[in-house]
């Protein structure tokens, strides 16, 4: 590798950073730019002779504009979270719904969890083909309102399905019923059919 040229050793140089200036030196980022002046550079200076080694400009200090507290104190989300705190089923569930098996997140499963993530992404209207079929994590969305109710026909998604599965048991009763029925007509017909022994014996 050869040594940089003379002439050309400063403008090899990258622009200075907060780590090769010194001590005074800070470049910003204008993360901290508000209206009525730049609050960039150091928020101070070194004083050589008096109490204190440094003194703070006000006009230089950060400063940072907090929401209302009403905001702060009506959002779900919070600053610190006890470690005694305990998810809900609907928690756990929210994202890849419930692991039923011992292997826990697998590749077909992932897979199969992000085509039913995007298809209800894709339909909004109709998040799901089967409404009775419903993935856990979409209940559970459902039920922490991270997510509007479907709606199938205009009926939200679990009158929908207590409907439906009304209908079939409906169904599967007068089946049954009509079932036991036939299975008694049968009964009834094979006993008024004479059997030939006892033709013969008479």
């Amino acid at each position: 590798m050869f040594p940089t040229v003379a002439r050309l050793s400063k403008a090899s140089r990258a622009p200075l950073t907060p780590k090769r200036g010194n001590k005074d030196f800070y470049k910003g980022t204008r993360q901290a730019y508000l209206p009525g002046g730049r609050r960039t550079g150091a928020p101070g200076r070194h004083v050589i002779r008096g109490s204190s080694k440094y003194q703070l400009l006000d006009e230089k200090v950060r400063v940072y504009v907090a929401p209302q507290i009403e905001d702060i104190e009506d959002s779900e989300l919070k600053p610190y979270v006890s470690l005694g705190a305990k998810l809900t089923e609907d928690h756990k569930n929210a994202v890849f719904s419930k692991f039923r098996g011992p292997r826990g997140l697998t590749p077909e499963r992932f897979l199969r969890v992000c085509r039913e993530h995007t298809y209800a992404r894709l339909h909004p209207n109709r998040p799901v083909e089967n409404p009775l079929s419903a993935p856990g994590w979409m209940r559970a969305q459902i039920n922490l309102k991270l997510m509007d109710e479907p709606k199938f026909g205009g009926i939200p998604l679990k009158e929908y399905q207590e409907t439906i599965l009304e209908k079939r048991r409906t169904i599967a009763d007068e089946t049954g019923a009509a079932a036991d029925v036939r299975r008694h007509l049968e009964v009834v017909e094979t006993d008024d059919v004479p059997q030939k022994g006892k033709d013969a014996s008479s």
